[in-house]
């Protein structure tokens, strides 16, 4: 995708990426991203969507002086997934204040087991860590971008953005280690 992407910015640079363009080069990583962010597959595609909604709605205002298109967009991806994921914690709040939910004082063991089982290990993990860390593990394992391109989309620099990897990446391990086996 890197080759695609880098061909797409240095023959575009002179015109505008229309909006079908713009789908149709990143829609792929974008539902990738949202699908290793989002709890389930209804919020992957509704952020999926939202995503590439404001990056077409904001295409009149990208200035490739100002960086590349990769990076502007992955910004916008990772702004609505942190959008996303606050107002389902809202929504979570508001329900558990109604007393519509209560709010999960500690699992059984079988309730960790059932949710745990099968493929879905992985993603549990995953969605289990903070909103920072599931942003940087998908942008750079998920969406393949390589330090400098997660750093630019999050807002960090190359090497501090390697370094909040690996912690994500521990961390991610340590969670996957407290699995049953």
């Amino acid at each position: 995708m890197v080759a695609t992407l880098t061909a797409v910015e240095t023959t575009t640079a002179p015109q505008r990426l229309t909006a079908e363009e713009l789908c149709r080069v990143y829609a792929a990583d974008v539902c990738r991203f949202a699908a290793m962010m989002s709890p389930n597959t209804a919020d992957a595609e509704d952020l999926a969507q939202d995503s590439l909604l404001r990056a077409v709605r904001s295409l009149h205002r990208f200035d490739p002086s100002r960086g590349a298109m990769g990076a502007w967009l992955w910004r916008i991806v990772a702004n609505a997934s942190r959008d996303a994921a606050g107002r389902r914690q809202r929504i979570r709040d508001l329900t558990v204040r109604v007393g519509l939910l209560t709010p999960i004082e500690s699992e059984t063991v079988e309730d960790t087991a059932l949710s745990r089982l099968g493929d879905a290990d992985l993603h549990s993990a995953l969605i289990a860590l903070p909103l920072r860390d599931r942003t940087l593990i998908s942008l750079r394992y998920g969406v393949g971008l390589d330090a400098r391109e997660v750093g630019n989309a999050v807002g960090l620099s190359a090497e501090s953005t390697s370094r909040a990897i690996r912690r994500a990446l521990a961390r991610l391990r340590a969670r996957l280690e407290e699995l049953p086996r």
